[in-house]
Parts: structure tokens; sequence; C-alpha cells
């Protein structure tokens, strides 16, 4: 495969409108979930509570996304508005990069289009990334930006433009861990291609691997303190299970299949056809069709090797999101009316799914009773404060998402702890706890109440706030439980 030289494709017109036009689509779709609702999704809440403070680690999550929220939220406080245009910025970032990878690859216009249509194919890019997604959508932006990033180095042979893939590579790893998938799968395509092989800068690619050791080393020194975190990403993999020999490993592809369907469809339905009808070789072809092979390969290895057991779709858009740009290099756009189904079937599915989100929560989709966006946390929030008679300094929480909601009411004030992240610090004299009716009845709570305060759910006085369900006048309301925690003269709390 032969690699052409530099700045032979150059960004043209067409690529400011497209990436204007997504930029518009993305804050419009923010602001009419933020019309809908004022209440943050269960990942955006969970980002609100760790947020709080900056440290190395935090959950069975890498970090990244929370130290940038962090670093925002100095400047505006927690804020919904924020959260929503802070996955504005990674959509549209992924986008730009895309663009990016298709002038690097020498795609037309045409093919590059195709490439951006085809993203909105893809549920975890158009729904979930917009709806939910932290974690995931970032690391996805950062793999991406990686590939861009190893592509420039590579064909401009200077050793210190491989700081930038390297430092991209570091993002994608603080983003997700599964990013060493796509991270290792990059490298050894380029080491697998004669190519691209001798145009591989040896200092550069060291110079990479030292920035990415240095970005990721203190957090990977804090994974190495908390072993328990490492085990809770397994644990999500990984299961019970009695079946040994060919029997487990046929288990784990049928789970690894499905988990690949449930990334890739309905993307797949117009892909396989445009492929078979337009498919044709190429230098960009050539190299991304490998890639794509080498990522499956490491991934197969990944899961034969830890014995994963399930898979959810999204989990893959680190690892598989650049599909559509497979597709756009493998095929000529010309030869295939296929070509303007993808196009237009995905401008059309962005559309409704723009629709569609802030309109599940304004009324009930496809039987759905509520959304978490319908709770009236914040103005519960409201109505605690008022109750309490100021902002109280610690908010025990049962839930993370009933506490990220309460600090869009609050504000910077209070410091929230719940059983998803606790804080090591020591409580004031007066403590609130809040409760949900569920996590009253749940002894994972009690326990976690308890090695609080000394004391359990039932020592507790409670008192309820209620409001109305957000567009749901025919459900009854939704009950917040509170109660006050005072400090004894032991230093324990009554």
């Amino acid at each position: 495969m032969r690699i052409e030289e530099p700045g032979v494709s150059r960004w043209s017109r067409l690529d400011a409108r497209l990436l204007l036009g997504l930029l518009a689509y993305a804050c419009a779709v923010a602001f009419l979930q933020m019309g809908a609702s004022p209440t943050a999704e269960l990942d955006q809440a969970e980002q609100l509570i760790l947020s709080q403070r900056l440290q190395w680690g935090y959950t069975n999550q890498p970090p990244l996304y929370t130290w940038l929220l962090w670093g925002i939220a100095q400047w505006t406080g927690p804020s919904l508005t924020v959260l929503l245009l802070f996955k504005v910025g990674l959509l549209l970032a992924l986008a730009v990069s895309f663009v990016g990878i298709g002038h690097e690859l020498r795609l037309s216009q045409r093919q590059r289009v195709l490439s951006l249509a085809g993203l909105a194919w893809l549920p975890a890019f158009v729904w979930e990334a917009q709806r939910d997604l932290t974690h995931s959508m970032l690391a996805a932006t950062m793999t991406s930006l990686m590939l861009w990033g190893s592509l420039w180095a590579v064909r401009r042979r200077t050793w210190w433009a491989y700081a930038l893939p390297g430092a991209a590579a570091a993002g994608a790893l603080l983003s997700k861990h599964n990013a060493v998938i796509f991270v290792v799968a990059v490298l050894l395509t380029l080491l697998s291609l004669p190519d691209w092989r001798r145009r591989l800068h040896l200092g550069g690619v060291l110079l990479a691997i030292a920035v990415l050791a240095g970005l990721c080393a203190p957090h990977g020194l804090w994974l190495l303190q908390h072993p328990e975190v490492l085990a809770q990403t397994t644990h999500k993999l990984i299961g019970a299970h009695d079946d040994a020999g060919w029997v487990a490993w046929g288990e784990l592809l049928v789970s690894l299949l499905k988990g690949l369907l449930a990334f890739l469809m309905p993307w797949l339905l117009v892909a396989v056809p445009l492929w078979w009808s337009a498919r044709r070789q190429s230098a960009a072809q050539s190299l991304m069709t490998r890639l794509l092979w080498v990522v499956m390969a490491v991934l197969l290895v990944f899961v034969l090797a830890i014995g994963a057991e399930s898979f959810k779709g999204r989990w893959l858009f680190p690892l598989l999101f650049f599909v559509p740009l497979w597709l756009a290099a493998s095929v000529d756009v010309d030869a295939s009316r296929a070509t303007q189904v993808m196009v237009r079937g995905g401008v059309a599915l962005a559309v409704l799914c723009g629709v569609l989100l802030p309109l599940r929560i304004v009324w009930p989709v496809a039987g759905e009773v509520q959304t978490r966006q319908n709770l009236p946390l914040v103005g519960l929030g409201v109505q605690l404060q008022q109750t309490w008679g100021a902002v109280p300094p610690v908010v025990l929480v049962s839930h993370h998402h009933v506490g990220g909601n309460l600090r869009l009411a609050w504000g910077r004030a209070p410091l929230i702890q719940s059983p998803r992240m606790t804080w090591p610090v020591a409580l004031p004299d007066e403590v609130m706890v809040v409760a949900t009716d569920q996590d009253l009845r749940d002894p994972a709570f009690a326990a976690w109440l308890r090695a609080q305060t000394n004391q359990a759910p039932g020592d507790l006085h409670w008192q309820t706030v209620h409001a109305p369900v957000l567009h749901r006048p025919h459900l009854p309301p939704y009950v917040l439980h509170w109660a006050r925690v005072k400090r004894l003269p032991d230093g324990q709390h009554t």
C-alpha cells in the first residue's frame, strides 16, 4: 500500500458547513432537553457528585471526564447547561476528527459526507451519547483524535509530532480503560503494513509511549492502591459460570456477537448492501480494513483472556467508532443508490432522535411510564433548603442520581456524600440525610448510613417533601425522605 505525500487534500467549505450543521443540531437537541426538564440523567448526576473534588481516581471508571468537568465547574458552578454543552463539544470534536481522518486518508468530499452520515446510524452516537453517555463518549472522541494524530504524525516524519497521538492515547485510557484495545490495535496495524512501518519514526514512537506513560502514571498508581476498583470493573464483565472448555468459549463468543450487533445495528442493514454492491480497493481501504481486523483480533484475545461474559453495545463505542470511516474508504460512493440511503437516512435518523429525546420526557413514548428526567429532584432540593432554613453543610444522600440533582438546586455550598462516592471528611454538628422510598428499605443503604453516622434508618425521625412528577400529572407525587442527624458529646451522631 503506497502512502501519498501530505498536502494533497485540503479542508473545504463543505467540511465547515457540515460541522456547523452538526454543531447547530447538537445544540438544538441539548436545549430542547433542557427545556423539557431541569433534571440531570443518571451518569450526568454522578459526575455532579464526583466533580466536587479533584483526585487521581474516583470509581471503577477513569477520571478524565470528571477532571474536565471539575475545571469547568470552578468557573460556572454545577449546571445542567454546562453538562449538556460539554457533551456537544465532544460530539463536535468527534466529527472534526472524522473529517481530519478523511483528509489524511484522501477521501473525497462525498466519502467524508458518507462517513459522518454513518455515525447517525449508530445508536451509541445518535441516541446514547446525547442522552447520557459520559466516559464512553469521551473515550470515542479521544481514540478518534489519536487515530487522526497517528496518521498525521507518520506522514510528516517528524519525531515531535508523535507527542500528539501519545497525548490523545493517554486521554483515551483516562476516559475508558478498554480503550487500550484500540491503542494497541493502531500500533499493530501501522507495524503490519510495510509502507507505514517504513515511515514510522522510532524516536517518535518512543516519545508517544513516554507521553502516554507519563500522563497515565498517577492514575495507574492510584489503581494499584485501590485494587477493589479494578475488581468492580472486571465484575461488570465476568460472572460466575460453571461451564468450562469449549462450552464457555462458545458462550463468550455469543456474548461478544450480541454486543457487536447491539452496537452496529441498524448501520449494518445499509452498510452491508452498500459494501457488497460498490466495494473497491484503495490505499485508504487497505489501511482501514487492516485496522478493523486487528481491533477485532485484539478484542477477541482480550475477551478470551479475561473470560468476559456480558457486553453492552455502547462499551464498543471507543473501539469501533471508525466503522463509518472504513465503509466510506471501502466503496465507490457513486456506484450504488445505497449511498443516498445512508446519507438521507442518517439525516432522518438524527432528526428523529433529536425530536424523541425531549419528547420522551414530555410525553410517554413506546409505553415508557416515566424517565429519570421526569423526577422533580431540583424542585425538591429547593423545598429541602427552605425546610432546613439554609443550605446544609454536608448532605448524606441514598443515591447519586438524587444527590447530583440536589447540587443543581444548591450550588457549590454543601458537600454531598453518597454510597457511590464518600469523601473522607469529618461530619459537622448537624447533617442532613436524604433518601428515596426504595433506598430506605435497602440493606446496603442502611449499612452505609450506619458506617457514616452510627445510626440506622429506623433510628432517625424522618420527614418528607414531595412534588408532582414532571409532565405526568396522572402519577402520584414523587417523595423524598429527610432527617437531621446531630452530633452527640462523644462525637457520634443522632
